[in-house]
């Protein structure tokens, strides 16, 4: 860009998921561009820390309890929507304020629960706001808020697949720029030279041991109840194997406490004690996935795109993955990994032990994995989506005639798509 563009960046969680990596990554691709970066998170955490040590200002803006712990599972009636729309509203009065402060050009929301309040927060401070979509629109009485809220607050929406694209078109007011951009992955840092020797020593686990994992935050619908049933199936067949469970809770909403406890109390009952392994948060994940035979992903709803897809690929690691919501512009069935209906534990067991009987099989999809991560995946190529989508929210608002709010105008989506095919 040509002039030096200040962004308000919003994100909700305060830990480490898979849109808060593609957001540290755009940040710090963003930076040689003339983008001044600052962050609004709600609640201190790893996040805020990775950005600090970025050099990146960052602003905390604490939640309300009720909108905190809100989520899928939990009340999604018209009250309990409209008790968190309510409760919001102190945040969004916050964050106008920081943008005022910052003298922000544009508020680039980066979650859920961050695009209501930012959106208002918007219209407050006079700022361009865009919504960068790493989830599915919500059902029900949150959905049909944001409905309404996507069709008026944000001047541009970006999706992080087509599947989630699709998705917000069907729903939001007709006329709302919506563009696809896969996320990024950082090629340099997961990089077929990775070693996996260290974690299969810290595991004690020898070289010819067949290795399986899931890498995934704890929460019920990535499928770890799911990833279980298949660890038994394939344990039958091949007794030798090891499974690997890695990632923590990021959540604080309803329906995740004593979740990891449930797995492992599960473990046991389907007889994989010594058999699976909990590591929990891990900042190795490279080297836990280079560990790996095979990466098994087995969502049991729609995953929006499924960052550890991606960062497998670019280790060079094969993939048995469920054939559902972006997961397929991801991984390109029968050449980077394969594709089986989700929630088909069978499938899944099938699939996996047919790649461990098939190192050739493995090693050729884990080099045309590191090929497409390469061609597809790169930060630049985000970036540059990301700039276009500024350039355009931006040259909306500067414009003497341009009414950007609401964005009933010609739509721009145009202007960056081409960044979002692979």
């Amino acid at each position: 860009m040509t002039a030096a563009t200040r962004v308000l960046f919003v994100n909700p969680g305060h830990s480490l998921g898979g849109a808060e990596q593609s957001l540290l990554l755009l940040i710090r691709g963003l930076r040689p561009h003339g983008v001044e970066p600052s962050v609004a998170v709600f609640g201190s955490g790893p996040l805020q820390n990775r950005l600090s040590a970025m050099g990146v200002e960052t602003t905390i803006l604490e939640l309300p309890g009720r909108v905190r712990i809100a989520g899928r599972y939990g009340p999604t009636g018209l009250l309990a929507c409209a008790t968190v729309a309510m409760a919001s509203l102190p945040i969004a009065f916050r964050m106008a304020g920081v943008a005022r402060r910052v003298k922000a050009d544009v508020i680039h929301t980066n979650g859920m629960k961050a695009h209501l309040p930012g959106g208002l927060a918007g219209r407050m401070a006079g700022v361009p706001v865009l919504w960068h979509l790493h989830e599915f629109p919500p059902e029900g009485w949150a959905g049909r808020v944001f409905r309404s809220a996507a069709g008026y607050l944000p001047a541009l929406l970006l999706a992080n697949s087509e599947a989630v694209a699709d998705t917000v078109r069907s729903r939001a007011r007709a006329g709302v720029p919506v563009t696809t951009l896969l996320n990024p992955v950082d090629v340099e840092r997961y990089h077929p030279g990775i070693t996996g020797d260290q974690i299969r020593r810290e595991l004690g686990i020898g070289e010819g041991v067949p290795l399986i994992g899931m890498v995934a935050h704890m929460t019920p619908w990535k499928g770890h109840a799911l990833f279980l049933e298949i660890a038994s199936l394939v344990a039958k067949t091949l007794p030798r194997a090891r499974f690997l469970v890695v990632g923590g809770s990021i959540y604080e909403t309803v329906g995740h406490g004593g979740y990891a406890e449930a797995l492992r109390r599960q473990a046991a009952a389907l007889g994989l004690s010594g058999r699976v392994t909990f590591l929990g948060v891990r900042n190795d994940v490279p080297e836990i996935l280079a560990g790996l035979d095979v990466l098994v992903h087995c969502p049991i709803a729609p995953e929006p795109f499924g960052l550890v897809l991606a960062e497998a690929m670019a280790v060079g690691r094969p993939i048995v993955a469920s054939r559902c919501g972006g997961i397929p512009e991801v991984v390109e069935d029968q050449v980077t990994g394969v594709l089986v209906p989700p929630g088909n534990a069978d499938a899944f067991a099938a699939e996996v032990v047919s790649l461990l009987r098939d190192p050739v099989l493995r090693r050729e999809l884990g080099v045309a994995g590191r090929r497409r991560a390469e061609a597809v995946f790169g930060v630049e190529a985000h970036v540059a989506g990301v700039l276009a989508a500024y350039q355009t929210v931006v040259a909306r608002r500067r414009a003497p005639t341009a009414d950007w709010w609401p964005p009933g105008g010609p739509a721009d989506a145009k202007i960056c798509r081409h960044a979002s095919r692979g």
